[in-house]
């Protein structure tokens, strides 16, 4: 009799933790809602755009992508481009995205990835003396 209530109880826990998976349009309704967010950050030369994108998406689905554009306002230096990516990182860790494998630093470029799993939604945020120095990009799965 133990192991049948064992089994069970094992058994309900299994369909307690898998809810259904999240729409395309509620994944794409919460990066519109981040990145309208992230678009608050003061860059000048400032671009955001929130597309549907087939590309690198099996046939007949698509994905959401936010991406947001802009320069420091002074020369880049290695402090201002710390600073730049600290607020992005604590922004998107409050709006409950966990970091991915981060952060990179290659050829003056420091890339970032922030998830937000139950979504879906990866973030990828890249700050480089280049121009442009900021760089977000948010996507979603792809779906139909």
């Amino acid at each position: 009799m133990r192991g049948v209530l064992a089994c069970g109880l094992v058994l309900l826990l299994a369909c307690a933790c898998g809810g259904p998976e999240p729409s395309f349009e509620q994944a794409a309704r919460f990066l519109r809602d981040d990145g309208a967010a992230l678009s608050r950050l003061s860059l000048p030369g400032k671009t955001t755009a929130f597309t549907r994108e087939t590309t690198g998406c099996p046939a007949g689905t698509a994905r959401s992508v936010y991406k947001l554009t802009g320069d420091l306002p002074a020369e880049p230096d290695a402090h201002a481009m710390a600073t730049v990516t600290a607020i992005l990182a604590s922004d998107l860790h409050r709006m409950g995205y966990q970091e991915g494998d981060n952060p990179q630093e290659r050829f003056g470029v420091n890339v970032s990835t922030m998830k937000k799993e139950s979504l879906g939604i990866v973030v990828t945020v890249i700050v480089r003396s280049g121009r442009p120095n900021v760089e977000v990009t948010g996507t979603t799965a792809c779906a139909s």
